[in-house]
């Protein structure tokens, strides 16, 4: 008798990427931006993503 190894793949804890309100959003910045915004990210303890976030919710807030 022989057994077979089936590969199950890993269980996450995430919903899939459609069943949030999240989409994502790609734009080029120049290198000497993306190397600032990373330092004052990091500064905060904060991802860059957060940070970027965090600017355009606040630019957006002040701007209506």
């Amino acid at each position: 008798m022989s057994t077979r190894t089936i590969s199950v793949p890993p269980m996450t804890q995430k919903p899939p990427r459609q069943a949030t309100a999240e989409t994502l959003i790609k734009f080029y910045a120049p290198r000497a931006l993306k190397h600032q915004l990373q330092e004052l990210a990091t500064s905060r303890n904060i991802a860059l993503s957060a940070m970027l976030r965090l600017v355009v919710s606040e630019y957006v807030r002040t701007r209506q």
